[in-house]
């Protein structure tokens, strides 16, 4: 026994705690706004002060949203009463020197006051050596178009003037980004909730008195006062009073949860209907609700594959629309011998209807809809990217104990041997588990204070990880652990009696641990865990998903037969069991090799390094917080249905990217080969005009909005 004490005791060195005060704007971008995230300086601050100036530069960052969108409604009215009478006059009345004048005096303002944000942005552009924007094509297009129509009206006597072709399209575009900016401050609203959650003010009591706090202004260990009706300001457990507690914020659950003492409150959840008093035991920046805030920010400015090579497409397209509208130009006037105002609407046309802003819009949106749509079930997805994994996912693997289980197993049998008795049995184990926090050492513990037995004082307790626990009494070895059979590299052994009955016990699906002292078999403990409620149910629903598409795995520590009895239970066929913490990752890795896509779902510390391997790890909202900070994705409440839910969310946002990405190239493709004149033999006719151009673009645009707002009507449950 001592010399498997020895030889697996592995000390543990401390955990490090990272700081991260990075102040994270949310903004959504397109090449068309161009609107980039500000990341704010690194500093140093005092938390209370940290939280004051992140909620300030919140508040400015709305009121400039609204001055944005009151500029855009403004420059849309400015533009519609010029661009329309422009319209009426080259469409109703002959030409004349007049007319053109007219328009020129209408176009002119048009131009400088539209087209001024598309003409900052393609110059910065170009200062900076920044790569293509849309602004590239609606400054070449315009330009073109009205410097064309001036020059002709000033030195020529030609009747073909392309004024309202520059104001409509600068009119139209002008409205089109208006709309998207409408829509993409929608996908900010469950942040702008989560936000408002966060109580002001608290009572706390100090110095046997209530006193009024800034919320941030909490201490740890502060006695907090939660009243009928108000927030609770901070993570705690109850010291005081019964409640029923408003957690749907948090949890997604509709349905208040009765709460009592010892029982833990989340900061942000409102107390409905009772007093209470709660000791503070997370407070600002390490509350549950601070850190779902700081997932859900930093989901939103991360990118995914897909939506990067959505980036290069449009970085390539604009230099090949530029080539085509040239080369269709040229075309026209050498080839087709057309003149050189034909040439000039075909190169106006190419280039604005081909504008890719339903291409820069089509991914980044349904992202934030997406993680939008998770977080409103509870399940906070911590980026784009692993939002895009979700759907390649192939291969499933659940951890036992505290995620398909509820991880709070209960002794069933007490076998004793070698001249001792039950309360001997229970008091040696109990004594020797009485530091560990596994769930079975917790069993075993629960059962001798049931029972009333006293531990007793031991020494040099080591726990040895996927083995067990090792402590001294008296001089003398008690290992509690995973029984041995017939190990003669120990020198342990457990007669064939009891090895019979450890087989049956296992074959019942509960883990069996052996308590040897010294190197004597004191007897064993029978410990049984229960299933979490719809762990069936969800594996029942995983299997129905795509025709079975995924291969679901149970990754467990316990021995072969009891890991297969629970996995007979939930009808899951795949097991690997008697897996120690450490070779976890190295299994998952395994599975990679095999060219396998794996989700990992876990809830322990023991979990943490596979959730890093899995190319997808869930982590429990009730697992530790090395679990959770290893976790890309975190089902808050805990509810295994989540696992079906994101599941769904995931394949359902990625589907809804590559329709929207297949239409924007559809688009772009039938309406740059009719642009450039390719029906002109059929119809003699351009049969596109800048201006139709433009409400083309609009109608490509409205289309991917609406697909993508499916995204936040999906129902997961369907």
């Amino acid at each position: 026994m001592k010399k498997l004490g020895n030889k697996m005791l592995k000390e543990k060195e401390g955990e490090r705690q990272k700081v991260d005060s990075d102040v994270v704007d949310t903004t959504i971008t397109c090449d068309c706004c161009n609107e980039l995230p500000t990341i704010q300086p690194v500093t140093t601050r005092k938390e209370g002060e940290e939280n004051k100036i992140e909620d300030e530069e919140h508040g400015h960052s709305n009121n400039q949203k609204k001055r944005q969108l009151l500029s855009d409604k403004l420059l849309i009215i400015i533009g519609l009463a010029l661009t329309i009478p422009i319209v009426l006059l080259e469409s109703l009345l002959p030409h004349s020197p007049l007319t053109g004048f007219i328009t020129l005096a209408l176009a002119t303002p048009a131009q400088i006051l539209l087209g001024r944000p598309f003409y900052y942005r393609f110059f910065q552009a170009v200062k900076h050596k920044k790569r293509f924007t849309t602004d590239t094509l609606v400054v070449l297009s315009t330009s073109v178009a009205y410097l064309y129509s001036l020059f002709t009206l000033l030195f020529t006597n030609s009747h073909v003037l392309f004024f309202e072709a520059s104001s409509s399209v600068l009119t139209i575009f002008t409205i089109g980004e208006y709309l998207e900016r409408r829509v993409l401050n929608t996908t900010t609203e469950s942040l702008k909730n989560l936000i408002a959650l966060k109580p002001k003010t608290a009572i706390v009591m100090r110095n046997g008195r209530e006193e009024l706090v800034d919320s941030d202004d909490i201490a740890v260990d502060d006695i907090v006062i939660a009243k009928p009706g108000e927030k609770i300001a901070a993570d705690g457990v109850i010291v005081i009073g019964e409640s029923s507690i408003d957690e749907s914020m948090i949890t997604g659950e509709s349905v208040p949860a009765n709460k009592k003492i010892g029982d833990k409150v989340i900061g942000g959840t409102i107390n409905k209907n009772g007093y209470l008093q709660f000791k503070a035991t997370n407070v600002g920046n390490h509350t549950v609700l601070a850190n779902i805030i700081e997932m859900v920010k930093r989901a939103r400015m991360s990118k995914a594959p897909i939506q990067r090579i959505a980036d290069r497409s449009v970085q390539y397209f604009i230099p090949i629309v530029l080539s085509i509208a040239i080369a269709s130009s040229l075309y026209w006037i050498l080839v087709g011998h057309q003149a050189i105002t034909f040439a000039v609407t075909v190169f106006a046309t190419i280039l604005v209807v081909s504008c890719p802003c339903a291409l820069g819009i089509a991914t980044p949106m349904v992202i934030s809809l997406g993680i939008d749509r998770a977080a409103r079930e509870g399940v906070f997805i911590k980026g784009g990217q692993y939002l895009e994994k979700l759907s390649s996912i192939d291969t499933i693997v659940f951890d036992k104990t505290g995620t398909l289980t509820n991880g709070k197993p209960q002794v069933t049998n007490v076998i004793p041997n070698g001249g001792y008795n039950e309360f001997e049995l229970l008091q040696l184990a109990s004594s020797a588990e009485i530091k560990s926090e596994h769930p079975i050492a917790k069993a075993i513990v629960n059962k001798a204070k049931e029972r009333s037995i006293p531990t007793l004082d031991v020494s040099e307790f080591n726990s040895i990880s996927g083995y067990g626990v090792v402590a001294s009494r008296l001089e003398k070895r008690i290992f509690v652990g995973s029984p041995k059979r017939n190990d003669s590299n120990n020198g342990t052994t457990i007669p064939q009696n009891l090895q019979s009955k450890t087989t049956e016990l296992e074959s019942q699906g509960k883990t069996v641990v052996a308590i040897f002292v010294e190197d004597k078999l004191a007897g064993l403990i029978a410990v049984a865990d229960t299933l979490r409620e719809n762990a069936k149910s969800m594996i029942d629903e995983i299997k129905r998903m795509e025709e079975t598409k995924y291969n679901i795995i149970l990754m467990s520590g316990d021995n072969e037969r009891t890991a297969r009895a629970i996995a007979k239970e939930l009808g899951i066929n795949n097991v690997l069991a008697e897996i120690l913490p450490a070779t976890k990752a190295q299994k998952i890795k395994g599975l990679q090799h095999q060219g396998r896509k794996v989700a990992m779902i876990g809830d322990g510390i023991n979990d943490a390094p596979a959730l890093t391997q899995a190319d997808i790890g869930i982590a429990m909202g009730s697992g530790t917080d090395i679990a959770m900070s290893a976790g890309n994705v975190i089902l808050i409440k805990s509810d295994l249905n989540h696992v079906v839910s994101v599941l769904k969310i995931g394949e359902y946002s990625i589907k809804k990217i590559k329709q929207n990405l297949a239409m924007s190239f559809a688009y772009n493709a039938i309406t740059i080969s009719i642009a450039a004149g390719l029906l002109y033999g059929f119809t003699h006719s351009l049969i596109l005009t800048p201006t139709l151009a433009a409400l083309g673009w609009i109608v490509s645009d409205s289309a991917v909005f609406g697909n993508s707002l499916l995204v936040r009507k999906f129902y997961s449950k369907n």
